[in-house]
């Protein structure tokens, strides 16, 4: 049997501003933004925040890495 999913692309978020939600709280605001059917797994710090996450469409690396950066809470941001 094989799976529609792509394997998961992996986008890193880090805190700009020290008055930013600590990780723990900036990461479920994060998923909460982010599509139902995408598969997510995080590993989460105070002031930084690794997403996996596994789409159902294939070429969906550019549309995770553009939501979750736009998602992303204030004070957060993906490096560039």
């Amino acid at each position: 049997m094989t799976s529609s999913r792509e394997e998961p692309t992996e986008v890193v978020l880090v805190r700009r501003r020290a008055s930013a939600a600590p990780g723990a709280v900036a990461v479920v605001r994060l998923l909460a933004g982010l599509p139902p059917h995408w598969a997510c797994a995080c590993a989460v710090g105070c002031d930084r925040i690794t997403l996996r996450v596994g789409t159902p469409a294939p070429g969906g690396a550019e549309a995770v890495t553009t939501v979750v950066a736009g998602s992303a809470p204030p004070g957060w941001a993906v490096p560039r």
